[in-house]
C-alpha cells in the first residue's frame, strides 16, 4: 500500500482503529500527516452515532491502551468531538454532524494519503503472508544446505571406509 509503512506508530493506528471499530465506531480512517505537520504522524478520525457512543468509545481506548502500558497526552473536545493525543496519533471522535461540518479529511489532503481500516488490514495480512512464505523459502533452503552437508559427510566416511580396507 503505497504510503503506508508498518512502524510504532502505524501499529499504533492501527489498535486504535481496531478499538474503535470493535465498539462499533463507523468510517475509521487513518492519515498520514507526516509531510503535512510538525504535530503528530497519523489522525484516525471516527465516527459516533451519539455522544454518548463517543464518550464510550473514547473512554475505551483510553482504558484499553492504558493497560498495555500507553498514554494519552491529553484528551480534549466536547460529547459531539472528542480528541485524544497520542503524540505520534491524534484520535478524532466525532459525531456525523461534526464531522461534516469541519471536513477533516478535505483540511488533510482527501484520500491522497488516507487508508480505510480496511485497506490497511488487508496490507498487513499480505505483509503477514510475505513474511511467511520468505521464513518457509528460508527454512527451505537452510534444510537443503544441512542436508547437501549431511549427504557430502556421508559420501566422505564411506570412500574413508573403502580407502581403509
Amino acid at each position: 500500500m503505497k504510503g503506508f509503512e508498518r512502524n510504532e506508530a502505524t501499529d499504533l493506528c492501527v489498535a486504535i482503529g481496531e478499538l474503535l471499530d470493535s465498539k462499533k465506531a463507523e468510517n475509521i480512517v487513518v492519515f498520514d500527516i507526516t509531510k503535512l505537520s510538525s504535530v503528530a504522524n497519523y489522525m484516525v478520525l471516527a465516527t459516533v452515532t451519539s455522544t454518548t457512543q463517543g464518550k464510550a468509545i473514547s473512554d475505551f481506548v483510553e482504558e484499553s491502551l492504558n493497560k498495555v502500558g500507553v498514554r494519552a497526552l491529553r484528551r480534549d473536545g466536547a460529547m459531539d468531538w472528542i480528541v485524544l493525543d497520542y503524540n505520534d496519533v491524534i484520535v478524532h471522535i466525532f459525531t456525523q454532524e461534526i464531522r461534516d461540518f469541519y471536513h477533516l479529511e478535505k483540511i488533510w489532503g482527501e484520500n491522497k494519503n488516507a487508508f480505510s481500516l480496511d485497506d490497511i488490514r488487508k496490507f498487513l495480512e499480505k505483509e503477514e503472508q510475505e513474511k511467511q512464505k520468505a521464513e518457509k523459502e528460508q527454512t527451505s533452503k537452510e534444510k537443503k544446505k544441512t542436508e547437501k552437508t549431511q549427504s557430502a559427510k556421508s559420501t566422505k566416511k564411506t570412500e574413508t571406509k573403502k580407502g581403509a580396507k
